[in-house]
């Protein structure tokens, strides 16, 4: 038996350091003594007699991991013991913080019966030397609390006694166990930082309370016990909440909605209830504190820790769902900028699909969540929050700079702007942060100069915020604009114009896309917006120029004749214009008008078609204003009578033609959402006949020949089907071509097969109104509708079109089409909700008003004021369209990310005919990322290591604590820490 067990193959198990982390805070501690520093006085890189440690808790373990920074290493307490051991505490670990000087930490517990606060003196966050006891529960002073404790912040009692001593106690407080120095005591009395007694304000979230610890009480109690602890205050939160409902303050693009279908956004005044303490925050002598149960955010005054006050409170709310009850989980508060700016973020646990973070401007007089300019060009993010792909689970603030001396004094000054003034002197400090030429040093994304925010979510993703960037003056493009009106580069306000670059042509700015590059509280880009040979496509750029496809091969049109979709020239507000341009695969090319050696012409670019007298290519402009607007590749279509439903729905399977007891017929659909899907009826049209100066004596016509229909794609009912024998089908007849034929045969020839390559037009029925879930409609061509239900039905296969007009499809095909809260009906909305002003699909071509149409040209499709099928007019021999004074302007097509006019062929358009082209280089947000050490994230919690210049983040799954050097935005090697 012995030799069986000695014979036996020995099993080697890998001990893993940290598990199941938590939260974490920092010290800096000193090899002689062991004794607790400032962290400002760490790390000693001299001498190296100085450490950062990270104290990590440990909550499957009941333990407090410690991390030798210097070292790179985890702290082993016992080397005798086999494995790593750690710092253990009475239980579960939750919040810790450490004292401004560094001489002794705080964790906060919880379990049955165990909830309380141990204190951890940095003197003992080491192995223990010759003659001391090995580290466990008897070496810690600790106190119980009566409930389980939720977040804990360190106060500053700065209250001075007549000696000039710090206030010992509270007024009225009880008096504390009487001292009893032991080997882990310590004396936060001597320790530097700013003067006063040392308060753990704890966060008791089940008695709705915060109450106020003593810290060198705390330490003074005898080792190894578990009394209750001393309260000196208590402070049951108070729900301020406002007895009327409190607006948002809104910027002036999301002001001003009118019309009759409006609905007044109503903010309910919020409900009563009892506060429940969450994450708190605190900056100065104020203190934040989230609520996970009422709609506000706590405002307190705690100059004095003893009587603090309770101001008006910060009031959570959402824009898009302002009935819905907001709370809060965890809050932080940024540093004051430069600029005097300061905001704090609250964390929206509930908000759905994922918890978001909503912005408060703390130096404004508004407590609602700021509202962000620029939201009509970034529909697909939150007007009032910042949302990402994944619940955010703590946010934080750094603040960092690298002055650059001033050449006289040698000194540099901290939050200087980069200044990209051409004429200034390279050796100012304010030119030193110009970028360089191949954008090595200088502004740029990844060097985080100023105030930034970080959330670190559930995947593993920490987005990068920007809130105040001391390089933003000096991201933007080349070309300036003095206006005060937005150009078609989101620039303005420029002091003069000029072309920033010095004398010798070196851009004194990043010569990016737009002048919204830096937008504060949004995401920050990961990428310079250029398209060059140097740095690859990172601004919105064609790849190549749209190309133009006709669905009958057998009727090749030449170029010449073909329908053009072609680039317009940019005009601002003030009636500037801007010669039209494009990026395409990184080259140039611009629409210059002859001899101009203006910018961007005077660079000799590749011409960008736009004359449609002349074009035999395609061309188009995409708006710089946002880079946000554009994701990482986009493949649009324009498509003539282009299906409304967008893949992989472009077909319906069961629509039912209904008769009505008023003579009209219904086509339903319930499942269809015609409102959301951007069907648009005769109604809908006359706002579009409208915006294109239609007159009214021609509307009736012209929006009734441009609504939406309907176009059946279902066969018919089999052969053999009893309905055509027995049923009401055997008396279907056709109307249309005067044949006798009765039945199935008469509904061949009436609508024929769907085995051809083009449909009959008598499946054809135009909706005169839509609804969400139904369709009135009339034949379109030919039929009545009582022949189409003869020989239809049964539900049948269906298509919505879009009528004598072009349709964008793909990921910018938007449109403001929705139903209508009195009766469902479908109803143009950007007018009401102005985030949706560039939500636009519908493209009106532009016919030649000079041109001779061949002799059998329908009436209809005349270039002439009052066909039915033509809005805009233009004598092709004139040039391209001028935005500034056409009238043919109204039809130019601009969206969130395309600018064109669709230029009518030679001879009418027809259907599916269709341009398409690839967008490159949309914006990517600048984010840091855990998944480069595992996919098996589940992050905690981070911490901004100034000292250092790391972020720390605690993730509580095979990854432990990873640091990110903000100056390389990568990980520090050898971690993460096992």
């Amino acid at each position: 038996m012995f030799l069986s067990a000695c014979s036996q193959t020995p099993v080697t198990v890998t001990l893993h350091s940290l598990q199941a982390s938590g939260a974490l805070s920092f010290v800096c501690q000193s090899d002689e003594g062991h004794v607790g520093l400032k962290l400002d006085e760490c790390p000693d890189y001299e001498h190296e007699h100085r450490r950062i440690l990270g104290l990590v808790t440990q909550t499957a373990t009941d333990e407090v991991a410690i991390v030798d920074l210097r070292g790179q290493s985890v702290v082993d307490v016992d080397p005798a013991t086999p494995g790593y051991t750690f710092l253990r505490v009475g239980a579960t670990p939750g919040a810790i913080v450490s004292t401004p000087g560094g001489v002794a930490s705080f964790v906060g517990v919880k379990g049955l019966q165990k909830n309380g606060i141990f204190a951890l003196p940095t003197t003992c966050l080491a192995p223990p030397s010759a003659g001391q006891e090995a580290r466990d529960l008897t070496s810690w002073a600790a106190c119980a609390l009566s409930s389980t404790p939720g977040d804990i912040k360190l106060l500053i009692d700065a209250t001075a006694t007549d000696s000039g001593a710090a206030r010992a106690a509270c007024p009225g407080a009880p008096p504390p166990p009487a001292a009893s120095p032991h080997e882990c005591s310590a004396d936060l009395t001597t320790e530097d930082g700013p003067f006063g007694r040392r308060k753990l304000l704890v966060a008791l979230p089940e008695e709705h309370r915060l109450v106020l610890l003593d810290a060198q009480n705390l330490l003074d109690r005898p080792a190894g016990e578990f009394q209750a602890c001393t309260i000196e205050a208590s402070y049951p939160l108070d729900a301020k909440l406002p007895s009327e409902p409190v607006e948002p303050a809104l910027p002036d693009d999301l002001r001003g909605a009118t019309g009759s279908q409006c609905d007044v956004t109503k903010y309910p005044p919020a409900t009563g209830g009892t506060p429940t303490p969450a994450g708190m925050a605190v900056s100065g002598s104020t203190l934040y504190v989230a609520d996970s149960s009422l709609p506000v955010v706590h405002v307190v005054d705690v100059a004095d820790p003893c009587a603090p006050v309770e101001g008006q409170p910060l009031l959570p709310q959402s824009y898009q769902s302002p009935s819905r009850v907001v709370t809060t989980s965890r809050v932080a508060v940024s540093p004051l900028t430069p600029t005097g700016k300061q905001f704090l973020y609250a964390i929206d646990h509930n908000d759905q699909p994922s918890a978001s973070v909503m912005v408060f401007d703390l130096k404004s007089m508004n407590r609602t969540p700021v509202v962000f300019p620029g939201s009509p060009r970034q529909p697909f993010s939150a007007p009032d929050r910042l949302r990402f792909g994944s619940p955010v689970r703590d946010v934080g603030f750094v603040m960092r700079d690298f002055p650059a001396p001033d050449p006289n004094t040698g000194v540099g000054q901290f939050g200087l702007q980069c200044d990209p003034t051409p004429t200034l002197p390279k050796s100012s400090p304010a030119a030193q942060y110009q970028p360089n030429a191949d954008f090595t040093s200088g502004a740029r994304p990844v060097n985080l100069r100023g105030v930034f925010g970080f959330a670190m979510l559930d995947n593993g993703q920490i987005p990068i915020i920007d809130v105040e960037d001391f390089d933003a003056p000096c991201r933007r493009p080349v070309s300036s604009n003095p206006s005060s009106v937005e150009d078609f580069r989101g620039c303005k306000g420029d002091p003069e114009a000029v072309t920033f670059s010095d004398m010798n042509g070196q851009p004194t700015v990043t010569g990016e896309s737009s002048c919204n590059m830096f937008e504060q509280n949004r995401a920050r880009s990961a990428f310079l917006s250029v398209s060059s040979s140097n740095v690859g496509l990172h601004a919105p750029t064609l790849r190549a120029l749209p190309q133009f496809t006709n669905p009958d091969p057998a009727a090749a049109i030449v170029p010449q004749d073909q329908p053009h979709l072609l680039a317009v020239d940019f005009m601002n507000a003030a009636g500037v214009t801007y010669p039209a341009q494009v990026s395409v695969s990184g080259q140039l090319y611009a629409a210059c008008p002859a001899g101009s050696s203006t910018p961007p012409c005077g660079s000799s670019p590749q011409p960008l078609p736009n004359d449609p007298g002349m074009a035999n290519q395609n061309g188009l402009t995409l708006p710089l204003v946002e880079p946000r607007s554009y994701a990482s590749d986009e493949s649009p279509t324009v498509t003539y009578e282009g299906r409304v439903f967008q893949p992989p729905l472009t077909d319906r399977t069961s629509g039912f033609l209904q008769p009505q007891s008023d003579g009209s017929w219904w086509l339903r659909d319930p499942d269809a959402i015609f409102c959301s899907s951007g069907v648009e009826d005769a109604q809908a049209m006359s706002s579009e006949a409208e915006a294109l100066g239609i007159s009214n004596a021609d509307q009736p016509a012209w929006t009734k020949a441009h609504a939406d229909y309907v176009q059946i794609t279902g066969d018919f009912l089999p052969a053999t089907d009893d309905y055509w024998h027995l049923g009401r089908g055997q008396f279907c007849h056709d109307s249309s071509s005067g044949s006798t034929a009765t039945g199935r045969d008469a509904c061949v020839t009436e609508f024929g097969g769907i085995d051809i390559t083009e449909l009959k037009d008598t499946r054809e029925l135009t909706i005169l109104h839509a609804y969400t879930d139904r369709l009135v409609v009339e034949p379109r061509h030919g039929s009545t509708v009582e022949e189409v239900q003869c020989c239809f039905p049964t539900g049948t296969a269906y298509t919505v079109r879009a009528s004598h007009q072009w349709i964008v499809s793909g990921t910018v095909g938007l449109s403001d089409i929705a139903a209508s809260k009195a009766d469902g009906s479908c109803v143009h909305t950007a007018s009401c909700d102005l985030r949706k002003k560039y939500f636009r699909s519908r493209v009106f071509e532009v016919c030649d008003s000079g041109a001779n149409p061949p002799m059998d040209t329908d009436p209809a499709d005349l270039c002439q004021a009052g066909a039915a099928n033509i809005g805009c007019m233009h004598a092709f021999k004139d040039g391209p369209i001028d935005p500034s004074k056409d009238q043919a302007s109204r039809c130019i097509f601009e969206n969130l990310t395309s600018r064109f006019v669709v230029y009518r062929g030679a001879q009418p358009s027809t259907r599916d005919m269709q341009f398409t082209w690839s967008t490159t280089g949309g914006f990517s947000p600048l984010a840091l990322s855990l998944l480069t050490q595992t996919t098996a994230v589940n992050p905690q919690s981070m911490v901004y290591v100034p000292e250092l210049g790391y972020l720390a983040v605690v993730a509580g799954s095979t990854l432990r604590l990873t640091l990110f050097d903000l100056n390389s935005l990568g990980v520090v090697t050898p971690s993460p820490y096992f």
